[in-house]
């Protein structure tokens, strides 16, 4: 048992077993160079598919705190994702989101299909930091739904690229959100929406040194008192197809009013993406 151990150890230390495996020779080009920069080839919080809107800016500031769980065959993931909103008058917002902490548990064959490099193939890693603005472009007219144009950036501050948690590239993307109320009753409405734009990210490969990608997303919610559930199909179809083109199907229910409010989320993977994810946000909400 304490050589088993030992071996391990050193197999983690080595890298041998990985240069092996990858046919890589360390005077060649960095062994980076070797990954796939893709959302199929990373843990499930490296490449993110952006969140629907529903074409209005909200007035309230808000805070999120929401555990989640990523399962799936090959790599299990749980972690904290935070997030902060900052409204403008309506009529703009401003927003942070972050995954300070994750911790996964991956198989080999996964571990080798991304050409993660540690020989023990769990741990832990702390996400990439995003910021954006959210502008009011139309608001209340009859004939036009609410848009609301949305530009995203990633910083390069994620941790473990070694381990195909988060891909050390900056990226950004740029969304028009639109939404409209198809069915208005007194005790509750019915919403579609969606968005259109693209999705860019520098990758690690000396042939491609990016990706571009279509980001795309339907939706509709209901909304009852202060109760609303939301369905969504969303996604983003990248060029180079090397696992850069994944799809979900995201499902929430939860309260939605000034004050502590709750939302139950469910997303399925459907495409280069084989994660079923579960999480339960706790949101402040409020005026200033």
């Amino acid at each position: 048992m304490i050589l088993m151990s030992i071996q391990n150890l050193y197999a983690q230390d080595d890298y041998t077993w990985w240069n092996e495996k990858h046919n890589w020779n360390t005077g060649d080009e960095p062994w980076f160079r070797q990954m796939n920069t893709s959302a199929a080839y990373f843990g499930p919080n490296a490449l993110p598919i952006p969140q629907m809107r529903e074409g209005i800016i909200s007035p309230y500031y808000r805070v999120e705190l929401r555990p989640e769980m990523h399962l799936s065959k090959g790599d299990d993931t749980y972690n904290l994702y935070t997030s902060l909103q900052i409204p403008f008058k309506g009529i703009a917002s401003f927003e942070v989101f972050l995954v300070p902490f994750e911790y996964y548990e991956m198989d080999t064959i996964t571990r080798d299909e991304r050409k993660a490099r540690s020989y023990d193939p769990t741990g832990t890693a702390g996400g990439d930091f995003w910021f954006g603005t959210n502008f009011q472009i139309l608001k209340n007219k009859n004939n036009f739904p609410d848009i609301i144009a949305s530009f995203y950036f990633k910083t390069a501050s994620g941790t473990n690229l070694s381990n195909a948690r988060y891909t050390d590239t900056p990226g950004y993307y740029m969304l028009i959100n639109m939404g409209k109320d198809i069915v208005e009753k007194e005790k509750y409405t019915i919403r579609a929406f969606g968005h259109l734009g693209t999705y860019i990210w520098q990758t690690q490969s000396n042939t491609n040194s990016q990706d571009d990608a279509i980001a795309y997303g339907v939706g509709l919610s209901a909304k009852y008192k202060k109760y609303v559930m939301r369905a969504v199909y969303t996604g983003y179809y990248g060029y180079l197809d090397i696992g850069d083109r994944p799809s979900v199907f995201r499902f929430q229910l939860g309260t939605e009013k000034e004050g502590f409010n709750w939302q139950m989320r469910y997303q399925l993977g459907i495409n280069d993406f084989d994660y079923n994810s579960f999480g339960l946000s706790l949101i402040y909400k409020w005026h200033y």
